[in-house]
């Protein structure tokens, strides 16, 4: 009987894609598209269609990476790698935008979880408070605060998407906590 690839741990399914099972990848793919769109929508995105382009750019390059890669021994937690190139693709996008933003004003919510219009449009005022505040926050402080408390990353995962030690991920998130909760009173 064939296995469902939504069945195997992600270890399993990487076993698979180092064979030349792209059906494998797909799976990465569905199992981890959302996180990486929003992570850059958050971060650099103008907009759906450019957080969409963004994703996809990530997961090219995680593909070339992994297709790179002959040691399996070498390769790392997917998760980590993909938010690893997706942080290096915000900065690139960062550079040529110095001047703007790094979220957008609007945090949008899933219109099934509103429950009457008082608390849309409540919500809709928190969350773009919570964003000014996170927007004022320098860029280290934004990228561990969007990685553990938007994406839900780990510490570790946290620390290795962003080539820093887990320990320093801790104070920096313990910063940033501060200073939006300083930002929001």
């Amino acid at each position: 009987m064939p296995f469902k690839l939504s069945q195997l741990s992600e270890d399993e399914i990487l076993n698979l894609v180092f064979d030349g099972n792209k059906r494998a990848y797909g799976e990465l793919y569905d199992r981890y598209l959302n996180e990486i769109y929003r992570y850059l929508f958050y971060r650099v995105a103008r907009d759906q269609l450019e957080a969409e382009d963004l994703a996809q750019e990530v997961f090219i390059r995680a593909w070339n990476v992994l297709s790179q890669t002959r040691n399996r021994k070498k390769r790392s937690n997917f998760r980590a790698l993909i938010y690893k190139i997706a942080h290096n693709l915000s900065v690139d996008r960062w550079r040529t935008r110095k001047n703007e933003g790094s979220l957008r004003d609007d945090l949008s919510l899933n219109s099934a979880d509103l429950n009457t219009p008082e608390r849309s449009l409540m919500d809709q005022e928190r969350n773009q408070e919570l964003a000014a505040a996170v927007r004022e926050l320098e860029p280290q402080l934004q990228n561990v605060f969007i990685c553990r408390f938007i994406s839900g990353l780990s510490h570790a995962e946290t620390a290795q998407s962003l080539g820093i030690k887990e320990g320093h991920v801790r104070v920096l998130q313990y910063r940033a906590l501060k200073k939006i909760r300083i930002s929001l009173e």
